[in-house]
């Protein structure tokens, strides 16, 4: 029952681009001002629905209202372009489910070919149909539709007129029901009701414009054409920005052109222009945004969508995140702490072509050797292991070249001793001024991340020990530098260490691989088909709550709540992650993961570091929806947190401490909200407990249930 009524009202707000149950549920009330309309509509949805359960198609697909909107919109039509007769209600189920068989086939073969959705193209091939078919039949008669324009006489006209655009989306003659429907809009979203108001207002002046002589009669057409299309273009397909702003005002005018192409062309055969200019003009556009070579800007939606403003702040929070994860995870070719002593483009010899390398020395007190630093032996650096950063085939060794004297170098032989390791797609990894005699691979071996490989050396070009290190793209001795980041590393400068993810180690920091801590790893592994259980109190109830891992149809980990939460996770195998939240927010899932949004694998009590927040995550109130009615002119709000791990003495424990900021910027930099979180990880490698805090709101603390406690 839950799903078809799921179905049912996400189907309804599906049409506003929206995903919110409550709106479905409005609108849908709102198209029961005129009866026979609104019964229409639901039999269309009710009959779209059952037909794709009837025929197995994809449940999350039906329950998200995939296949039942453009139902909704065929009931709806028919019965406003004509009155009821036996004929007609003979007819309108079996249309109703050839609506949803177009739609079925069109808004998959769009999405799986040009990655395009079907809009609202098979609610007018059906009706087209449908309407051709009817004029074979005399005794057919218009419908009559009774509209509330009396009752709302105070209005201007063009309020009036922009009412009744909102109302037609639903083929509705009144104006309660676009009162009704803008208030959805300005609850769901800022950005679509400043776009519904903005497009509306412009295609007005054009429409006056370019036919004044038929501007009355072709107001309301254009203008709910206009809205649909500045919601597509403004901010449900593309990201919300000042340019999808004004994207979507200059497809106005051809809103106002292209309806009044339709009208002309269909007039003879007697067809309405229905929401041929909205969903000619969104497709074509968003096609042709497909092909450019730079799409930084205009950013089509790639993911399951919320309001433009959720889409925006996701957007912006997985770039701050992810924008420099790589296909490959390398780590640094050492172990311990290294000092960078020359990086990308180095004061010595990492220039022009070969400017993308590093070296690495060892150093105690800010020194690199022992004695008086004349002999090889005396560097700290000298004979210690060198281990290959990332997983591959040895293609290329070269062995036997003989240390120098310290200060001297062999030009002659610049690289000295290397092995180069191809680790494919066209990513190599050169390692050089190897110790003569160390090597421990040949050409042909395969290596795993971290093996060693050899040992720190002198020789070539080399007037001290010193391990060189780049990438490049081919396999040759001294290629060219290719500019890729080490995944994950710890960075100490000026006595702080920090977390380095996807980064470039700087000259003369120290730095060094992340060490795996059982506890920790134990702690975040989260093995699929495990359950946790915790219990805590919120809002003076105490709540038992259940965590289940589970994986989706495209191989992504994620924990579902028994309270309707869903978090997806990621382990790199050194540094955890929660990726993104969806659902209830009332539960012990969002607290934690709030609290633990980034978590190193390896512990250091003096360890910091820092991650972002998407600001739609956060507990804001009316800040944030003030802010989104300027959500065209940039963001007004961010969101970050500060993490550290701290040792709990007492219990020996591992309590990871973080600080979430929440500020304002530019007209909201008054703003201000913090939050507090911990997370104790015991001795046994298991969250014991967490807690959130919000500012000087009641603590929320989280338990965990033990297996002992569960069966007693």
């Amino acid at each position: 029952m839950k799903f078809f009524v799921n179905s049912i009202l996400y189907s309804y707000s599906q049409i506003l681009f929206s995903n919110r149950r409550w709106l479905g549920a409005l609108v849908l009330g709102a198209t029961f001002v005129s009866p026979k309309i609104g019964l229409m509509s639901l039999l269309g949805v009710l009959i779209s629905n059952y037909s794709a359960h009837l025929l197995k198609f994809e449940t999350s697909k039906i329950e998200s209202g995939f296949y039942g909107f453009n139902g909704i919109l065929f009931g709806a039509a028919t019965v406003y372009y004509y009155q009821l007769s036996p004929l007609f209600l003979l007819l309108i189920p079996l249309f109703i489910v050839i609506t949803f068989l177009i739609a079925a086939v069109l808004e998959n073969h769009l999405a799986v070919t040009f990655n395009l959705p079907g809009l609202s193209l098979p609610f007018i091939i059906s009706l087209f149909i449908y309407l051709i078919f009817l004029s074979n039949y005399q005794d057919l008669q218009y419908a009559v539709n009774a509209t509330d324009e009396k009752m709302f006489s105070f209005l201007p006209l063009m309020v009036k007129n922009f009412f009744k655009s909102l109302a037609l989306i639903y083929f509705q003659p009144n104006i309660l029901t676009g009162i009704v429907i803008a208030v959805g809009l300005l609850i769901f979203s800022r950005a679509l009701f400043v776009l519904s108001i903005s497009s509306y207002l412009i295609s007005g002046v054009v429409l006056q414009a370019i036919l004044p002589q038929q501007a009355e009669s072709l107001m309301v057409l254009v203008g709910f054409n206009s809205i649909l299309t500045a919601f597509a273009l403004g901010g449900s397909l593309v990201l919300p920005s000042g340019k999808s702003f004004m994207l979507a005002m200059l497809a106005t005018p051809l809103v106002v052109i292209f309806t009044g192409f339709f009208s002309v062309l269909l007039t003879k055969s007697g067809l309405p222009v229905l929401v041929l200019p909205f969903n000619f003009i969104t497709l074509a556009t968003i096609y042709s945004l497909k092909f450019r070579k730079d799409q930084t800007e205009l950013v089509l939606l790639y993911f399951k969508p919320g309001s433009p403003e959720e889409n925006l702040y996701f957007h912006q929070n997985k770039q701050s995140r992810f924008e420099n994860f790589k296909f490959f995870f390398p780590e640094l070719p050492v172990w311990g702490e290294w000092t960078v002593s020359q990086a990308h483009d180095g004061e010595y010899t990492h220039k022009d072509k070969w400017r993308y390398a590093w070296d690495f020395i060892l150093t105690e007190n800010g020194k690199q050797y022992e004695n008086e630093g004349d002999l090889v032996e005396d560097y700290f650096c000298y004979g210690l292991p060198v281990c290959s950063p990332l997983s591959g085939k040895v293609v290329t060794v070269v062995d036997g070249i003989p240390d120098n004297t310290i200060g001297e170098a062999n030009i002659e032989k610049n690289w000295g001793n290397t092995i180069i390791i191809d680790h494919s797609e066209g990513l190599f990894s050169a390692l050089s001024h190897l110790k003569p005699g160390s090597i421990k691979v040949k050409e042909g071996e395969i290596v795993d991340k971290g093996d060693i490989i050899a040992a720190c050396g002198n020789s070539g070009r080399s007037p001290y020990p010193h391990l060189h290190f780049q990438f490049q793209t081919d396999d040759t001795i001294g290629g060219f530098t290719h500019k890729f980041p080490f995944a994950f590393y710890l960075e100490k400068r000026d006595e702080k260490l920090e977390l380095k993810t996807f980064d470039y180690p700087v000259v003369d920091s120290v730095v060094q691989n992340l060490e795996k801590h059982k506890l920790l790893a134990k702690a975040f592994e989260f093995k699929l088909g495990e359950s946790y259980r915790f219990k805590y109190k919120l809002d003076g109830k105490t709540i038992d709550e259940e965590w289940t891992v589970k994986i989706d149809i495209y191989n992504a980990k994620y924990i579902e709540s028994s309270a309707g939460g869903f978090a997806y996770i990621y382990n790199s195998g050194k540094v955890f992650y929660f990726s993104s939240f969806t659902g209830n927010k009332n539960c012990s899932l969002y607290y934690f993961y709030l609290s633990a949004m980034q978590a190193p694998l390896s512990f250091h009590e003096d360890l910091e570091w820092e991650d972002s927040y998407s600001v739609a995550e956060l507990p804001t109130g009316f800040v944030r929806y003030l802010s989104e009615f300027f959500i065209f002119f940039g963001s007004f709000l961010s969101a970050s947190g500060k993490f550290r791990y701290k040792k709990d003495e007492d219990k020996n424990s591992i309590v990871l401490e973080s600080e979430i900021f929440l500020h304002g910027k530019n007209l909201f930099s008054w703003y201000g909200k913090d939050f507090k979180t911990s997370v104790n990880i015991n001795t046994d490698g298991i969250i014991d407990w967490f807690s959130f805090k919000n500012g000087d709101d009641e603590e929320v603390f989280v338990k965990r249930i033990k297996k002992e406690e569960e069966t007693g």
